[in-house]
């Protein structure tokens, strides 16, 4: 036991401990998620769509100023006592940081004229209505509302899409979200294409934020944005969370120098956000061929489309930026079997992007790429072990085992390779669809 508490001082536990009770507690069950606004003091519950497992032991705030989210915050208790006195706890616990920065000078002129916003799905009828609705109540218009329909089992997704007049639905038959993601790239015809997930749902002033990115960072090519928890009605969402999208409340610029190789400054990728809240401008994506089909969901790879993206837009000589304004909220997986397979593809994708995309790249950056998957073997997989050694109550056994097996299997590069012959059977069986340019992989 004393070795225990020992190890327990060098190794903290999980990585958000506003997740769990005390500092040494464990994970609350449920919370109730709010936005608080300490401008107008007003407390804005998010909707609900899961129904909590157990009453909810507290309540999850993010926390806006200046029209921006600033902070997170965590209150426990009942709910019914937090909410009529959480503006103030926000206020004492982070403070007002006033309007924040003035605005940047805009480098480019935009608007949401200028942009498409594209929601790729597959068999996810329900929460593809309530990404809709959200995506209704935009701030700023957009010049089109693309649905992909990535080869639905049936019609249910074409239902919905008929009750949304602003939004167009698109059959994309290549199974695959980046078949998806590359055909909304065919069919927009704006500068700027945005994506969100069939799980998520945008904050009205999600395209303002976007914009900012794109606007008041010279050579920003791809904008991502805070992801935050839509609701947190399960243990499983609770625990993803200890662990989740969250990016941070101030903005981020990735670029790598030409003159050092680029696998060394961004090998990993995972802190400039995720595919479910990213927006891209057209030209430059399809110059580099658009996202690779033989990874992420609907592949044998599962996972990381979006990051190996993000590598070779920097890796291009642009500007990627993480903008914190451009809020989405996201449903995360509300059993712990979903969770398993998630983790399982977290695992299978980084190393399908690393050890099999990258066998696609210079032999200097794949030699790079190696390098970055082997520290990621000993730094994120060893202390993961050794966390669910110290820590299994708050870092599951389960999920630990689910990550590193999906990284062994994707070690060798074969469902990489899987993954091509897919993609290549697909594009035979469809060669009426419209594809993407040809991948161009970074050489140096």
């Amino acid at each position: 036991m004393g070795l225990r508490r020992t190890a327990r001082r060098w190794l903290p536990g999980p990585t958000n401990p506003r997740m769990r009770t005390g500092p040494q507690g464990r994970y609350f069950r449920t919370l109730t998620v709010v936005s608080v606004d300490l401008d107008t003091r007003q407390v804005t519950p998010h909707r609900q769509l899961t129904p909590p497992a157990v009453a909810p032991e507290g309540v999850h705030a993010l926390v806006w100023a200046g029209g921006a989210p600033v902070a997170e915050l965590t209150v426990p208790g009942d709910p019914d006592d937090v909410l009529p006195r959480l503006a103030e706890v926000a206020l004492r616990e982070v403070g007002h940081p006033g309007r924040g920065a003035a605005p940047g000078r805009p480098a480019v002129a935009l608007s949401g004229a200028d942009v498409t916003v594209a929601v790729c799905t597959r068999d996810r009828p329900g929460d593809l209505a309530h990404t809709l609705d959200s995506i209704g109540a935009l701030s700023a218009p957009v010049a089109e509302v693309l649905v992909i329909d990535n080869a639905s089992r049936d019609e249910s997704t074409r239902q919905v899409v008929e009750r949304f007049p602003f939004a167009r639905y698109v059959r994309e038959p290549r199974a695959g979200l980046d078949w998806a993601r590359n055909r909304a790239l065919l069919e927009a015809r704006t500068r700027i294409v945005a994506y969100t997930d069939d799980d998520a749902l945008v904050h009205p002033r999600w395209v303002e934020g976007l914009l900012r990115g794109f606007t008041e960072v010279p050579g920003a090519v791809m904008v991502t944005g805070l992801v935050f928890p839509l609701e947190l009605a399960t243990p499983a969402q609770v625990i993803f969370e200890a662990r989740g999208f969250g990016r941070g409340y101030r903005r981020r610029l990735f670029r790598v120098d030409p003159e050092q190789p680029a696998a060394r400054q961004a090998g990993a990728m995972g802190d400039a956000g995720t595919g479910a809240d990213m927006a891209v401008l057209r030209e430059p994506a399809l110059a580099l061929g658009g996202f690779d089909p033989a990874l992420d969901v609907g592949t044998p790879t599962g996972g990381a489309g979006d990051l190996e993206m993000f590598f070779r837009v920097v890796a291009a000589g642009h500007t990627l930026v993480y903008e914190p304004s451009a809020v989405v909220l996201h449903r995360h997986r509300t059993t712990m079997a979903a969770l398993h397979r998630q983790r399982r593809g977290d695992g299978t994708g980084s190393y399908s992007w690393w050890l099999g995309a990258g066998r696609r790249y210079g032999p200097r950056l794949y030699a790079g790429l190696r390098r970055q998957a082997l520290s990621w073997a000993v730094t994120h997989h060893g202390r993961n072990l050794a966390r669910t050694l110290l820590y299994p109550e708050l870092w599951p056994p389960g999920l630990t085992w689910a990550e590193a097996r999906g990284a062994a299997r994707a070690a060798t590069g074969g469902l990489y390779r899987a993954a091509l012959a897919q993609a290549a059977d697909q594009a035979t069986a469809h060669p009426e669809e419209p594809t993407a340019p040809p991948l161009v992989h970074p050489q140096v």
